[in-house]
């Protein structure tokens, strides 16, 4: 929890409970979940808060880079930014991973017109564990 608050305080949000508590899921877990995995783990220990509180928080965090949006073919992720990385996606096992690897990334700032703010890299395909037979 106090690590929820710092990290909160440091970004000038006001550390309300349901910010902690979904911070707090967040770096507890740690597994790139959805808005709507973390919902369900807070309904269990928390069960009067709404689906639009955890929706309007992580978009809050992520809008003040708290939080990575991961966005993977079949959901958005959320991801504490402690380093920037890159993200590996399974197609079989679902799961996203982190890419710590350095590897060229194409420095853009303008594409068609357009003013670039990030460039976020989600790599798809099939990992190590799933080639090998399981999970």
């Amino acid at each position: 929890m106090k690590k929820a608050v710092e990290i909160l305080n440091k970004s000038n949000i006001r550390p309300t409970l349901q910010r902690i508590n979904i911070l707090n899921v967040i770096l507890k877990y740690k597994n790139h979940m959805s808005a709507e995995d973390i919902y369900k783990i807070l309904q269990r220990e928390t069960p009067t808060i709404s689906r639009a509180t955890v929706y309007n928080t992580l978009n809050l965090l992520s809008k003040n880079g708290i939080l990575a949006e991961v966005i993977t073919p079949d959901s958005v992720r959320y991801d504490y930014v402690e380093k920037f990385h890159h993200h590996f996606y399974c197609e079989k096992c679902k799961k996203v991973y982190d890419i710590h690897d350095e590897f060229s990334v194409p420095n853009i700032k303008k594409i068609d017109g357009h003013i670039v703010k990030n460039i976020q890299y989600c790599i798809v395909g099939i990992c190590k564990n799933c080639l090998n037979g399981g999970e």
